[in-house]
C-alpha cells in the first residue's frame, strides 16, 4: 500500500507517528509524511521521505506575538482584553455536561476553527495536500487530530483515513455533545461553524463533507486505556513508543546514579513554541538543593542565563532523549505535555505535573494523580515550597512507584505499532474508495 502521513509542523505532533509510520514501511509499504517546510528536516531526520506543503508555519513566532499583544492589552477594556484570550476561548478541554451548553461549544468550535484551524490547514497547506494526493495516489491517509488538509485530500483521492491521536481526543468528545445539542435544535439554528469551513473547502475539490472529515474513519489512538475519554467511536490501540528524535547517549547516562534522580523538564516544544517558562526555575532548583538527590535539568542557554548559580546536585543539560534516561529516574518533574506524560508511563516513572492549560494537560495530570502514579498541582499555584514538598512525598513514597510501574505494565500490554499493521490493513480495504 502506498500510505500517507500529515501533521501541522510541530515536532511533539510528528513523534507519536514516526514509530507507526516506520513499523508500516517495514511491512513492505511506501510511506511519506507531509508537513509544512518548517517540519521537513525533521522528517527526514527520523529516515522518513517528506512532501513539504504550504508555507512555513512557524508557530513559535505566531504564539510569541500572541503573548505581546496579550500583554500590551492588560490596560485595555474588558471586550478588547477578552478578545486576547486565546487559550480560553480556543479550550476544548471542558467536560462537565452542565457546562457543556450549545453557546459554550460553539463559541469554541467558532474561535478554534477562525483562528488554529485555519492557520495550521491553509488553503495553500491544503490545495499542495490535495495535489500530491491526487498524484501519489495513497491508499490510506493517517494524520493528526488537527490536520484537516489530510481528511480532506483522502476524499480528494478516494483514499481511506484515519486520525493518530497525540493525546487526548477532546475534540472528538466535545465534538460528540455539540452534534447532540444540535440535533435538539430547531433546523435553522444549527449553526456548525467547523462542517461549515470544511464543506466549503470540500466543495473546492467537488466533495461533500460528511462527519468522518472531523473525526476519522478510525482512529489510531496511543493514549493508555486508563487514561482515555470516553468517546463513541472506532479506536485501534497502539502502545506508545517514545520518540526523541536523533540523539546521542551522553556518557554520564551510561553510569548509575549515585543517588536518586529527578528529571526536570518543560519539553523541548514548549520551550519552542509556547514562548518561555511558565514556573520559577531559580526558585525550584533552590528548593531541592538540600535534598540528597540529583536533578537533571533540561534548561536551553536562555533559561541558563537567568538562572546564575546552579546548585551543587543539579546537572543541565540542553536536551537528552527521555526514553534514554527516565529509566534511571526516581522521579519525573514537568508541564504535563503529552509526550512527556506517556514517555513517563512508558518508563514506569512517578510524575510531578504542573500542567499548562493547555489542551488535555490538566486533564492528565490529575487522572495521574487519581491512579496515584504521581502528584499535581495548577501551574499558577506551584511554589517552590509546594515543589519540595510534593517531591519528598513521591521519593519517600514507595506506593508511587508501585502505581507507575502498574501503568507501565499497562502500556507494555498493548499492540506495538508492527502489531496493528494488519488492522490498518484490514481497514484500509474496508474504507479506501474504489475505482478512484
Amino acid at each position: 500500500m502506498r500510505i500517507l502521513f500529515a501533521t501541522f509542523a510541530v515536532k511533539t505532533h510528528l513523534h507519536p507517528q514516526i514509530p507507526i509510520a516506520w513499523a508500516l514501511r517495514a511491512a513492505g509499504h511506501e510511506v511519506r509524511v507531509a508537513s509544512q517546510p518548517d517540519l521537513v528536516p525533521d522528517i527526514t531526520g527520523a529516515g522518513l521521505t517528506a512532501v513539504p506543503v504550504g508555507d512555513p508555519l512557524r508557530l513559535g513566532e505566531q504564539m510569541k506575538d500572541l503573548d505581546e499583544r496579550r500583554d500590551e492589552a492588560e490596560d485595555a477594556d474588558g471586550d478588547a482584553l477578552e478578545a486576547l484570550h486565546y487559550l480560553e476561548l480556543t479550550d476544548m478541554s471542558e467536560l462537565r455536561p452542565e457546562r457543556l451548553t450549545y453557546d459554550y461549544m460553539h463559541t469554541r468550535f467558532a474561535v478554534k476553527t477562525m483562528s488554529d484551524f485555519q492557520i495550521l490547514n491553509s488553503d495553500k497547506t491544503v490545495d499542495d495536500l490535495v495535489g500530491f494526493a491526487r498524484d501519489w495516489k495513497p491508499d490510506l491517509v493517517l494524520w493528526d487530530t488537527m490536520t484537516f488538509a489530510a481528511p480532506v485530500a483522502a476524499a480528494a483521492c478516494g483514499a481511506a483515513h484515519a486520525r493518530i491521536m497525540f493525546g487526548l481526543d477532546l475534540l472528538a468528545r466535545m465534538r460528540e455533545s455539540y452534534l447532540t445539542e444540535l440535533a435538539g435544535r430547531p433546523a435553522g439554528l444549527r449553526d456548525d461553524p467547523l462542517a461549515e469551513w470544511l464543506g466549503w473547502t470540500l466543495d473546492r475539490y467537488g466533495c461533500e463533507f460528511t462527519e468522518d472529515v472531523v473525526v476519522g474513519q478510525w482512529t489510531v489512538d496511543p493514549v493508555p486505556t486508563s487514561l482515555r475519554l470516553p468517546v463513541d467511536l472506532q479506536y485501534v490501540p497502539v502502545r506508545y513508543i517514545p520518540y526523541n528524535g536523533p540523539a546521542v547517549l551522553p556518557g554520564w547516562l551510561r553510569e548509575p546514579p549515585r543517588r536518586r534522580r529527578v528529571c526536570l523538564t518543560l519539553g523541548v516544544s514548549f520551550r519552542e513554541t509556547m514562548g518561555g517558562d511558565r514556573t520559577p526555575l531559580a526558585e525550584l532548583l533552590d528548593a531541592v538543593a538540600d535534598l540528597d538527590v540529583e536533578v537533571v535539568a533540561t534548561l536551553d542557554a536562555g533559561q541558563l542565563a537567568e538562572l546564575g548559580r546552579i546548585p551543587d546536585n543539579v546537572r543541565v543539560v540542553d536536551f537528552v532523549p527521555l526514553a534514554a534516561l527516565l529509566p534511571s529516574c526516581a522521579a519525573i518533574v514537568h508541564h504535563g505535555g503529552s509526550g512527556t506524560v506517556t514517555t513517563a508511563l512508558a518508563a514506569g516513572v512517578p510524575q510531578i505535573i504542573a500542567p499548562t492549560e493547555i489542551w488535555c494537560n490538566v486533564h492528565k495530570a490529575r487522572r495521574i494523580q487519581e491512579l496515584g502514579a504521581g502528584l499535581y498541582c495548577r501551574v499558577d499555584r506551584f511554589s517552590a515550597g509546594e515543589f519540595r514538598n510534593m517531591l519528598v512525598r513521591v521519593l519517600d513514597d514507595p506506593a508511587f512507584t508501585t502505581r507507575a510501574r502498574d501503568l507501565r505494565t499497562e502500556v507494555m500490554s498493548t499492540p506495538a505499532p508492527a502489531e496493528i499493521t494488519a488492522t490498518l490493513e484490514r481497514l484500509t480495504t474496508e474504507y479506501r474508495r474504489y475505482g478512484r
